[in-house]
């Protein structure tokens, strides 16, 4: 199906000064690396948000309370390299709000991730088991 251009859902990215941080550590190839998978992320967002979501993982589960989604994902970006982003759809200004949190080796994404999420969050995730 072919999706004309007034269609195509525009993409807003927003970059906190912790992922701002993470790129300016980042080797140029590494650099490179994450500029190529959000061109082509933002790509997949605009045309086929499906195929998008069918790349990014969640790698722990966040359950928030009364149902709601968490919108918080994570690409990779290269080898070694993973994405730390929120996905926000914004209908009423037909837009989708990318907030790019970090850009993290990959042995350090849950931790970063469990991090953002409780910032994000705060007391709306839901506890089991008195898990944190």
């Amino acid at each position: 199906m072919h999706v004309s251009s007034q269609e195509r859902t525009t993409i807003t990215e927003q970059t906190t000064a912790g992922f701002r941080r993470d790129l300016d550590r980042l080797s140029p190839d590494d650099r490179a690396s994450v500029v190529e998978t959000l061109r082509h992320s933002y790509d997949l967002l605009r045309v086929s948000p499906h195929s998008f979501f069918a790349r990014a993982q969640r790698p722990l589960p966040i359950h928030l309370k009364g149902g709601l989604n968490s919108s918080l994902y994570s690409l990779r970006a290269g080898r070694e390299i993973r994405l730390i982003m929120a996905v926000d759809d914004d209908p009423v200004f037909g837009q989708t709000l990318v907030t790019l949190f970090r850009a993290v080796r990959h042995d350090e994404l849950e931790r970063s991730y469990r991090s953002i999420a409780h910032l994000l969050y705060r007391n709306q995730i839901e506890r089991t088991n008195g898990a944190r």
